[in-house]
């Protein structure tokens, strides 16, 4: 079996690989060729830095990798890992990342970064023997919003531009690589803040077209004023009916998880963010 780098002309292998390795994942599922080109723009995926195990020119196995300026810092993160069912248990995600360590120490790169689902004990030692240790937990909800009454404390407008520096003046925790500022510039959310007498004091990003809430967040001292309600409110008139899903929100954000629970969203998976440094 070959290991090698991936290149753009791999990308309809790569398509066909992955559906066929996560079609009886711990969470199944299945990509279109845009969604796959979707993921791989807004998830900063680049082909050189991506790894493919070929047997007799067939893909058998793949890491999608990420890259990005991090604080100065190159920051690497597994946007994806699959290996075809009959080719387990030869550890080959093991050798990919044997492979690739010259090329990343070439590249200067500081730390790699991935998710993996809190149930996959397997992968879990895996990445552990391969010197990752879980950073922090994810917590993802899905489910259809209740009914939501609320009052009228601040005017929720559309918002055209996302002003970053302003905006993060209301997080708590960091949003994690796919909902990060580089995928959010990419992706363009739809979004609406929340104004009190002309002043922005909360917002909420969402994807209408997979039906993901990717940010909510409200200044601190606003909140408990009906302010994150009447923003959810916002996105129920916008997805009438729909199922939402609200991917990678930090454990550590407990009245988010209350929040988001109240209204009628359920924490159906976990996640743990894992990071290696180099």
């Amino acid at each position: 079996m070959l290991i090698r780098h991936l290149t753009e002309q791999d990308t309809p292998d790569l398509l066909n690989t992955l559906n066929h390795a996560f079609a009886d994942y711990i969470v199944p599922f299945q990509l279109n060729a845009e969604q796959l080109q979707f993921k791989i723009k807004s998830e900063n995926i680049v082909s050189h830095w991506s790894l493919g195990v070929f047997d007799s020119e067939r893909l058998v196995a793949f890491i999608m990798h990420g890259v990005r300026k991090e604080n100065g810092k190159t920051v690497v993160y597994n946007a994806g890992t699959g290996v075809l069912p009959e080719y387990r248990v030869q550890g080959l995600v093991g050798k990919m990342y044997d492979f690739i360590q010259p090329f990343f120490e070439e590249n200067k790169v500081n730390e790699l970064v991935l998710e993996v689902i809190e149930k996959n004990q397997s992968a879990i030692r895996a990445y552990e023997k391969n010197g990752f240790a879980i950073r922090r937990k994810l917590l993802c909800f899905g489910g259809e919003l209740k009914p939501i009454s609320h009052q009228n404390a601040a005017s929720i407008e559309a918002l055209h531009e996302l002003l970053w520096e302003d905006l993060q003046l209301f997080w708590d925790i960091s949003p994690s690589w796919q909902t990060a500022i580089p995928s959010m510039d990419v992706t363009q959310p739809t979004a609406f803040g929340a104004f009190i007498d002309s002043e922005l004091v909360g917002y909420v990003l969402f994807n209408p077209v997979n039906n993901r809430i990717c940010h909510i967040a409200v200044a601190a001292q606003y909140r408990r004023k009906g302010i994150g309600t009447q923003l959810l409110a916002e996105v129920q008139k916008q997805l009438p009916n729909e199922k939402l899903q609200f991917n990678n929100i930090d454990e550590a954000a407990e009245n988010l998880k209350s929040f988001l629970e109240k209204l009628g969203l359920a924490n159906n998976i976990n996640q743990f963010e894992m990071s290696k440094n180099l």
